[in-house]
């Protein structure tokens, strides 16, 4: 069982990224993370889930939303997170269900895909990938946040 925070970059732990340090086509190394039920359970309970609306041909699943609270951990890995960053866009793709049932090993890594300034605010997007550790596509996300001068 992996927490999130085992695998997250606690902001203010280390010197924050500037953003002139982002760099478009950088990758994001791989991070890997465990989701067991013990996991599923506590996230249903912390976001008050009602647990019969995830069932896939008859088989319990996870709310695919559980991966959310693992996001940040392979873009903080390289660009540890500066104080103030805010998050301003998020959107997910779900391909594949996780199991309420069974331990699942995930890898997520990404890459920045843009910077940008716009009213004089700073941008930065990136895309992650969550695979299973078979290779199987679980999820895509893609993130944009601004980073504070």
């Amino acid at each position: 069982m992996t927490r999130p925070a085992e695998v997250k970059v606690r902001e203010g732990a280390t010197p924050g990224t500037r953003f002139d340090e982002f760099k478009v086509g950088a990758k994001m190394p791989e991070v890997s993370f465990t989701i067991t039920p013990q996991i599923i359970d506590e996230y249903i309970k912390a976001v008050e889930g009602d647990e019969k609306l995830y069932e896939v041909d008859g088989r319990k699943a996870a709310p695919p939303d559980v991966l959310c609270v693992y996001m940040t951990s392979t873009l903080y890995q390289k660009y540890p997170p500066i104080q103030g960053i805010i998050m301003c866009e998020v959107a997910f793709g779900y391909h594949h269900p996780i199991w309420r049932d069974e331990n699942t090993d995930i890898r997520l890594s990404g890459e920045v895909t843009e910077k940008y300034v716009k009213k004089e605010r700073k941008f930065v997007k990136w895309k992650g990938r969550y695979l299973r550790a078979d290779g199987t596509l679980l999820a895509e996300v893609e993130n944009t946040f601004s980073v504070p001068e």
